[in-house]
């Protein structure tokens, strides 16, 4: 997740600093556009690798697996840094990388839990996407382009060296019919306890979702409890995308200097302080997620998201009235972090979470695939089309959009959204099956 914070923040300094006179490639507004958006281009095809190298492979092995991509993103950077298209090519590349993981963390963190804290530890993991976007803001403005892709490429083996050590899931062993295995992996993720209770209770819940082909599969999407599963997470991860995130973590620095923010904060510093914030946002979010539950932080964030971009939208129509700069430029900075702590707290983590409960063993891959692929158009789709956007309508226009889909979040979880908090992956079938 670290590695997905340094794909994710690297745009917003980084693609400034390509646009100035005298950077190695000068972009223009159309060729940044496509820098940034790019990562979730291959983030659609890496959503199809992803739950397929999990039903293969295993969850930890995909896991492993999506460095690889990764690391390559970072290479290419490294060795050149003077053409466009090997920029195209890195962030394509390393799109394929988050993809993948992104289709198979959340089912290896389900798969190795314990029910009591799941949302928490799927939290934790994701504290790691704003450390890495700290890390790339402050590498982004202080090194140059070449020597940061450098560190993160050491980060990247160093991610390959300390995965290779961990136990694949239980549940892939149970699937693959490898008892012997299995036990041995219950065992070091429960420090030796409950090993032979823990190892029934797997066996029965993949007994009861064994699926022998693709074809029963795509037949067992039509039944009601893995319809209603399915359009849950679909629906989450679609708002995820249309609340604005990508826009704003992209183009944090340039919506910033938009909003001629250019006196009480450095725009660049700025992005720096925002996502040392979010670091602290996504801390919380392990506290309450296993204790407030799934829906209420999801009503939080979406609140917050809201109350931020209708923020933007009133800071971009005054500027468009003339109104005084220096009285409305603490308005977009106060926005912009009470967006990215709101995100973090809730919109963040919490479907990623629903995604390792609510579907049975021989249906999470292919609906972890079809969200996948969903979730990474709509976020492509977003990133793309800001530039085009800004031109035509303003920022303004852009934001209220943006307001208007993260508002309907709320009515999203009162009406479709379960609970699942402190729930076995059992109990939540069961649930879903008499449902």
């Amino acid at each position: 997740m670290i590695q997905m914070g340094i794909m994710a923040g690297w745009a917003s300094p980084t693609v400034e600093r390509l646009k100035e006179p005298g950077s190695s490639v000068l972009l223009n507004k159309d060729q940044a556009s496509w820098v940034a958006s790019l990562l979730n281009l291959g983030r659609f095809f890496g959503g199809i690798l992803g739950p397929v190298a999990t039903h293969y492979l295993g969850s930890k092995r995909s896991i492993l697996v999506t460095m690889f991509p990764i690391a390559i993103g970072w290479l290419i950077i490294m060795l050149t840094d003077t053409y466009v298209e090997w920029l195209y090519a890195s962030r394509f590349i390393s799109g394929l990388g988050v993809g993948m993981t992104f289709g198979s963390f959340p089912l290896y963190l389900g798969e190795v839990s314990l029910p009591q804290i799941r949302g928490a530890l799927i939290s934790l993991a994701i504290v790691g996407s704003p450390i890495g976007q700290v890390i790339a803001s402050v590498c982004g403005v202080y090194l140059h382009i070449s020597t940061a892709a450098t560190a993160y490429f050491g980060l990247t083996i160093l991610l390959i060296w300390l995965f290779f050590w961990l136990p694949e899931s239980p549940y892939y062993y149970v699937r693959m019919k490898n008892p012997e295995r299995a036990k041995k992996s219950i065992k070091w993720y429960r420090s030796g306890k409950g090993v032979e209770e823990e190892y029934q209770a797997i066996e029965k819940f993949v007994a009861q979702n064994s699926s022998t082909s693709f074809g029963e599969k795509l037949k067992a999407l039509n039944e009601p409890s893995i319809r209603k599963a399915t359009l849950q997470i679909v629906g989450l991860f679609v708002l995820m995308q249309l609340s604005g995130v990508n826009d704003i973590m992209f183009f944090m620095e340039t919506i910033l200097k938009q909003a001629q923010v250019n006196t009480l904060v450095s725009p660049a510093i700025f992005v720096i302080y925002v996502n040392v914030f979010c670091i602290f946002a996504s801390i919380i979010s392990i506290f309450l997620i296993d204790n407030c539950g799934r829906r209420i932080l999801l009503m939080i964030s979406s609140t917050g998201t809201s109350i931020s971009m209708a923020a933007l939208m009133y800071h971009f129509f005054s500027l468009d009235m003339s109104v005084t700069k220096a009285y409305l430029q603490w308005l977009p900075l106060a926005a912009i972090v009470l967006f990215m702590a709101s995100y973090f707290v809730g919109l963040m983590p919490v479907p990623s979470t629903i995604l390792s409960e609510t579907l049975p063993a021989n249906m999470k891959c292919i609906v972890s695939s079809i969200a996948m692929l969903i979730g990474s158009t709509f976020a492509f789709l977003t990133t793309k089309a800001y530039e085009p956007i800004v031109a035509v309508l303003g920022e303004a226009y852009l934001f209220m959009i943006f307001a208007a889909f993260s508002i309907v979040v709320i009515p999203y979880t009162l009406l479709s959204i379960r609970e699942t908090k402190g729930k076995s992956l059992q109990e939540i079938q069961d649930d879903f099956m008499k449902n």
